[in-house]
């Protein structure tokens, strides 16, 4: 009499045991799954960043072959001038960025 009573507890225990794996291992899914879904979130974010960031520089290299933009840097970081133009320089400006040169 006493095997019949062991069979359903063993039962019990084995089918309780499933139980508690089952879900043991669907919350490591489910928590695996959220963190996958961030990353593709963060992924996302990270290309639109990156596809703005494209776009502003394929606009910079459109407008660097313009005749202004070449203007610009020609007189920004050469100096040059274009002939006959008269330049004045504002001397106390001048005195204020050699002092800041001489700071550094």
């Amino acid at each position: 009499m006493k095997r019949k009573r062991t069979f359903p507890i063993l039962f019990s225990i084995i089918i309780f045991a499933a139980m508690i794996y089952g879900a043991v291992v669907i919350s490591r899914s489910i928590s695996l799954r959220s963190q996958k879904v961030s990353e593709i979130s963060e992924n996302t974010r990270e290309i639109e960043t990156l596809k703005k960031d494209i776009e502003e520089l394929q606009g910079e290299i459109d407008n660097s072959e313009t005749p202004e933009f070449i203007e610009e840097v020609a007189r920004k970081e050469f100096g040059m001038v274009k002939p006959r133009e008269v330049i004045y320089v504002d001397k106390d400006k001048s005195s204020e960025k050699d002092n800041l040169l001489e700071s550094n």
